[in-house]
């Protein structure tokens, strides 16, 4: 997205992929676009006060709507597989005093949000054990891996040039500016993003003591006869993730908070059977009816931050690299905006409204000096 960004701002873009586009976590990730953070929204409120809590909601809400717009404008909706018929936050009975506390905060606040009752669960998803939930009325869900796909043909069209399987071996600053070092070749730079994910350990010392490696499971089904499932569902604030794709197959993740010491810090991508068979086994509690053939396993590690926000802006430690990453398993609700924060910045524009609250900076009186 930073690439679109800057390439639709005219700028010379140069994107160099590790591997291919969309295959790290981007491409593991199950899809969901709605705004919940990794907290309850009242809980966000009571750390952060209500502006910056309203501000970050406001932020992920105008980030889905723009990337929805572009999508639809260019007639790939069925390309990305969006789908935009709600975000479901479910609530099983040991978590329904938070969600309910979570949703009345938010209702408060004016924002999208329509509760359901255990039957209204029930008849939406047709779950197993669900006390209830809520509903953000402008979430859902697509298909990461098409959409990144979509993104670069997109910023190719506006000029960007794209490379594959390119490993950047480390960034040098010199009295002429930024020198990329990529394998034997050299690429002078006006500036630099670093819009990975655990990658971005190998560029900065910075961002090596605030991006923490977190490893998930995911798994697909064989396509499920029946459209069981709309937008995206997610319990435990995005700690078990689903949906359903165009084709029909159901994408799940999650069940890290089941066995954190085998997930936190983890930036080997393995599977990990046990977990894998805990989330299967829930899945199939709660979703009886469904047919359980697996038609593939993964897992993806994704960057951590202490504060579940994402680091987009200026990296304190250089001059003129940035980054675009940590955004702790949730970054597609904020990704557009995020982008364009960071081309904004680039491009010496105007700053986009809430980016400010994601700056490196918060984090650099403890890490540089």
């Amino acid at each position: 997205l930073t690439a679109f960004h800057l390439a639709r701002q005219g700028a010379d873009v140069v994107l160099l992929e590790r591997g291919e586009v969309a295959g790290g976590a981007t491409g593991a990730a199950v899809g969901v676009l709605s705004p919940p953070l990794r907290q309850p929204y009242h809980q966000t409120v009571h750390e952060k006060g209500r502006d910056t809590a309203r501000t970050l909601w406001d932020f992920a809400l105008r980030s889905i709507a723009s990337l929805a717009d572009l999508i639809e404008t260019e007639g790939a909706t069925a390309e990305t597989d969006l789908d935009l018929s709600g975000g479901l936050v479910l609530a099983e009975p040991h978590t329904l005093h938070q969600v309910e506390n979570s949703y009345r905060a938010l209702e408060a606040d004016g924002f999208p949000v329509r509760w359901l009752d255990r039957d209204q669960v029930r008849e939406r998803c047709r779950g197993q054990g669900f006390s209830g939930g809520y509903l953000i009325e402008r979430g859902g869900g697509l298909d990461p891996a098409a959409t990144a796909r979509f993104l670069a043909r997109l910023a190719t069209r506006l000029g960007a040039r794209v490379f594959e399987n390119v490993d950047v071996t480390g960034v040098e600053q010199t009295a002429g500016g930024l020198v990329c070092h990529v394998g034997e070749r050299r690429l002078r730079c006006g500036a630099v993003v670093y819009a990975t994910h655990i990658d971005v350990r190998r560029f900065s010392s910075f961002l090596g003591r605030e991006v923490v490696p977190i490893r998930g499971q995911g798994f697909a089904t064989e396509p499920v006869g029946d459209r069981r499932f709309t937008g995206s569902l997610t319990t435990h604030w995005k700690l078990n993730v689903w949906l359903q794709r165009g084709d029909g197959r159901v994408v799940v993740s999650g069940w890290r908070h089941d066995a954190w010491d085998r997930a936190y810090g983890q930036a080997d991508p393995a599977l990990d059977p046990g977990l894998q068979a805990d989330l299967a086994d829930w899945f199939h509690i709660a979703f009886p009816d469904v047919p359980l053939r697996i038609r593939s396993r993964w897992s993806g590690v994704f960057g951590w931050t202490g504060d579940f926000l994402p680091l987009v802006g200026e990296v304190p430690t250089g001059v003129r690299e940035f980054v675009v990453s940590g955004f702790s398993g949730g970054g597609l609700p904020f990704a557009f905006e995020c982008g364009r924060a960071v081309a904004h910045m680039i491009g010496h524009r105007a700053p986009v409204p809430g980016a400010v609250l994601f700056s490196p900076q918060r984090f650099s009186r403890r890490s540089v000096g």
